[in-house]
């Protein structure tokens, strides 16, 4: 039986880059489900302030839920309001990210609990304010005002494919990941954190085991979830790292394909 459905956003439930809320009929289902008993997880490579909003939308401060960010570096209880655990980047680090990416000709950015930092306010930037409603301050220096969930790189896509693979392997020397999440951005967090080792501590805590999940996905930090639950899912956008170990492919987010899972989940067909 399913008790926890993990859910990526962009790509997934929704069109990349379509800002905070999914579309009515999948709100609609989601809250169904819940009401079935079925616990949310919304797991994102957005920041908080990105995810936050559409985890209201459906209702999770009512039914409970949990909204994991920035590629697992936040877990957040919705209905209790608070964190239930985070890996930050230790300020001297995020002071050194900051210089080895402008070193390589990129524009360097951070998120904060209250707004994000930025060297230049790129279009990776734009598109993550607009997607997340969250305010960029543009900067020389960086500043700390809180806890850092999630590094970022940025610039137009030809100087990322110039210059991303140099500054990432630069950066790697230092314990941390750097994933390039769009054309336009990499997120760089701790290299021991990814969605899946989160998700795997939070049902561990909440003693619920992957049998008894579905998750979906469409991208490579994603592959894990869908490889470990009873029913994993991708879409027809999906990566082929995704394909190859879904139990279940549907049609691409752009055709609202979650639907068709969501709808398999409210028959109860597992």
């Amino acid at each position: 039986m399913i008790k926890v459905l993990i859910c990526d956003l962009d790509g997934s439930l929704m069109n990349p880059s379509s800002g905070l809320y999914v579309k009515e009929e999948i709100k609609e289902k989601l809250i169904e489900i819940q009401k079935k008993g079925i616990q949310i997880v919304l797991n994102s490579a957005r920041v908080f302030q990105g995810v936050h909003p559409l985890a209201l939308q459906i209702q999770m401060d009512q039914f409970g839920g949990y909204v994991i960010s920035s590629n697992g570096a936040h877990v957040y209880d919705v209905r209790k309001q608070k964190t239930v655990f985070e890996y930050p980047i230790d300020k001297s680090l995020c002071t050194k990210l900051w210089n080895i990416t402008l070193n390589h000709h990129l524009a360097p950015g951070y998120t904060q609990p209250e707004y994000a930092v930025c060297h230049q306010y790129t279009h990776g930037y734009q598109l993550d304010s607009f997607n997340c409603q969250i305010e960029y301050k543009v900067v020389d220096e960086p500043f700390y005002n809180g806890s850092i969930c999630k590094f970022s790189v940025s610039d137009t896509k030809e100087k990322m494919d110039l210059y991303f693979d140099d500054c990432k392997r630069e950066m790697e020397q230092y314990d941390v990941l750097a994933i390039r999440s769009t054309p336009y951005m990499a997120d760089v967090i701790c290299s021991s954190v990814d969605k899946f080792k989160t998700c795997n501590r939070l049902l561990q805590e909440l003693n619920i085991s992957w049998q008894e999940v579905s998750s979906i996905g469409d991208g490579l930090s994603d592959v894990d979830c869908i490889k470990a639950s009873k029913l994993g899912v991708t879409l027809e956008n999906g990566k082929k790292e995704c394909k190859e170990v879904a139990d279940m492919i549907v049609p691409s987010c752009y055709e609202d394909g979650c639907i068709e899972w969501l709808n398999f989940i409210l028959k109860g067909s597992l």
